[in-house]
C-alpha cells in the first residue's frame, strides 16, 4: 500500500510538472519566442497519445511548427495520430496539414486533405471560405488556371460581396499563370490603390509597360521593398526587353526578407536576365563562345559596372566548359553579390542553384567559401561568412549555419561589436540550440559577450553630482 501511495504521489507530481511546463511553453510563445517554446514542447511532451494532456501539447506543437515554418515536420506528425483522436483536434491537425502540404508543393495531397476537411467537419463560415480559397491555391500550384478560374467563380457565387482583397488574390494567382483574360473578370472589383490593378492593366494592354513602370517606380519611392511594385517594374522591363532594369528590380525584390515567400519564379527570371545581359556585353567585347578565360577576364575588368560583372560571372557559371572556371565564377558571383549588399540575393540564388539540376552540397559551399575568402582581411571575410550562415540557415542546416556565423563573430571586434557581429552572435546561439547544443550555445555567447569593453570609469575626484 505504501508503495502504491508513493507511485500515485510521483504520478501526481509528474502531471503537475508537465502542466506547468505546458503553461510555460504557451507563455514563451505568447511572449514572441516560438522556437524556445517549441524546444520545451519537444523536451517535455508526453511520448504517447494516450496521456491525459497529450493533445493539448500536440495542439501547441502544431501551432509552433506552423509559426516557425516547419512544414515537413507537420506532415510527419500527422502519421502519429490515432483514428480515435478527439474530433476538434482532428480538424485543427488537418488544417495545419493542408497548409504544410501546400508549402511543400504537394498540391494533390493538399486537395485530398481539403476534401476531408470540407466534407467531414462542420466548419465555421470563415474556416469554410478559407478552405475553399486553399483549393484554388492548390489548383494554381498544379498550374491548372482553368480549374482555378472555375473554382473562383463558384467561390464568388457562394460568398456574395467579394472583398477587394480576395478579388486581388484571385487576380494575382491568374496573372502568375498568364491567364490575363480570366483575371479581367475582377478588374472592376480591384481597389484603385492596389498595385494588382496596375499589373492587370499593364498585362491586359490597357496601360503601356513604360507608363506602368513609371507609376511603380514612383510608388517605390515611398515603399522601397514593395514586392508588388518591384514585380511590375521587372515585368515591364521584360516586356520592353530592358534586361538591366529587370535585373535591378529582381535583385531588389529578392534581397528583401519581406519577399522571400514569393521568390521561386523570380530567381529563375533573374538568372535568365543575367544570361541575356552577359551575352549582350560579350557581343560588344567580341568575346568568343567557349573561350572561358576571355569571359572571366571580361567580368574581372568590369569594376566600373558591378551589375554587368555579376551577369558575366553568372554566364561563366552556366557555360564554362572547365570545372575550375565554373567554381571561380561561382565564387566571384557570390563575392560580388555580398559586396553589393545583395546578400539576400546570394542566399536565394545559391540555395536554388538554377545553373544545375541539384542543390549545392555542404562540401560545395565550403569549397566556395574557402576560395572566395582566401587571405581576405577580416572586414571583407565577415559578411562572406555571415551570408554563408544565412544560406545554411535557409537550407535548415543549423549546425553548419552556426559554424559560419561563429566564424563571422571570430573575425569581429567583440570589444566594440557592430550590428553584424551582434546578429551573428545571436544566430550562433539560436542555431546551436536548434542543433541540440544548448550548453555550447550558452558558452560561446558568454565568452563572446565577455569581450565587450567595460564602461569607462569617472576620473578620481570628479563627480556628476551637484556642487
Amino acid at each position: 500500500m505504501r508503495a502504491l501511495a508513493l507511485i500515485c504521489c510521483l504520478l501526481c507530481s509528474f502531471s503537475a510538472a508537465a502542466a506547468d511546463s505546458l503553461q510555460t511553453a504557451l507563455q514563451l510563445y505568447q511572449a514572441g519566442s516560438p522556437r524556445l517554446a517549441l524546444a520545451r514542447v519537444v523536451r517535455d511532451q508526453p511520448p504517447q497519445p494516450d496521456a491525459t494532456t497529450w493533445y493539448d501539447w500536440e495542439s501547441l506543437r502544431l501551432t509552433l511548427l506552423s509559426e516557425t515554418q516547419q512544414a515537413a515536420a507537420i506532415t510527419a506528425r500527422a502519421k502519429l495520430y490515432p483514428n480515435n483522436a478527439p474530433h476538434d483536434f482532428q480538424q485543427k491537425a488537418l488544417g495545419h496539414q493542408v497548409w504544410a502540404l501546400l508549402e511543400l508543393k504537394q498540391s494533390v495531397a493538399a486537395r485530398v486533405a481539403l476534401a476531408r476537411l470540407l466534407w467531414q467537419f462542420e466548419l465555421s463560415p470563415a474556416d469554410h471560405a478559407w478552405a475553399r480559397r486553399l483549393v484554388i491555391r492548390a489548383y494554381l500550384l498544379e498550374h491548372k488556371p482553368a480549374e482555378a478560374y472555375r473554382a473562383m467563380l463558384r467561390y464568388q457565387q457562394d460568398f456574395q460581396s467579394l472583398p477587394k482583397e480576395i478579388a486581388a488574390e484571385f487576380v494575382q494567382g491568374l496573372l502568375a499563370e498568364d491567364a490575363v483574360t480570366e483575371a479581367t473578370t475582377w478588374l472592376a472589383q480591384l481597389d484603385a490603390a492596389n498595385p494588382t490593378l496596375l499589373a492587370l492593366k499593364m498585362q491586359a494592354g490597357l496601360v503601356g509597360a513604360e507608363a506602368a513602370s513609371a507609376v511603380a517606380r514612383a510608388a517605390l519611392q515611398k515603399q522601397p521593398n514593395s514586392a508588388a511594385y518591384l514585380a511590375i517594374v521587372a515585368q515591364a522591363a521584360e516586356m520592353l526587353k530592358d534586361d538591366r532594369r529587370q535585373i535591378e528590380a529582381l535583385e531588389q525584390g529578392l534581397n528583401s526578407a519581406e519577399n522571400a515567400a514569393s521568390d521561386a519564379g523570380q530567381t529563375q527570371k533573374l538568372w535568365q536576365a543575367y544570361q541575356r545581359e552577359a551575352e549582350r556585353l560579350g557581343n560588344l567585347a567580341q568575346a568568343l563562345r567557349g573561350d572561358d578565360m576571355a569571359w572571366l577576364a571580361l567580368a574581372a575588368a568590369s569594376t566600373h559596372d558591378p551589375l554587368g560583372a555579376r551577369a558575366l560571372y553568372a554566364y561563366s557559371v552556366q557555360h564554362g566548359a572547365d570545372g575550375n572556371v565554373r567554381e571561380t565564377a561561382q565564387a566571384q558571383l557570390y563575392a560580388g553579390l555580398v559586396a553589393a549588399q545583395l546578400d539576400g540575393v546570394a542566399v536565394r540564388l545559391f540555395d536554388t542553384a538554377p545553373w544545375r539540376s541539384e542543390r549545392l552540397s555542404d562540401a560545395d559551399i565550403e569549397r566556395l567559401l574557402t576560395q572566395v575568402v582566401g587571405d581576405a582581411p577580416d572586414a571583407v571575410a565577415r559578411p562572406l561568412y555571415f551570408t554563408a550562415g544565412r544560406l545554411q540557415e535557409a537550407r535548415k542546416q543549423a549546425l553548419a549555419a552556426a559554424d559560419y556565423f561563429a566564424q563571422a563573430v571570430l573575425k569581429s571586434n567583440m570589444r566594440k561589436p557592430d550590428a553584424l557581429a551582434l546578429q551573428a552572435l545571436q544566430r550562433v546561439r539560436l542555431n546551436l540550440e536548434l542543433a541540440g547544443f544548448k550548453e555550447d550555445a550558452d558558452a560561446f555567447y558568454r565568452r563572446a559577450i565577455a569581450q565587450k569593453s567595460a564602461p569607462a570609469k569617472a576620473a578620481p575626484g570628479k563627480s556628476k553630482g551637484k556642487k
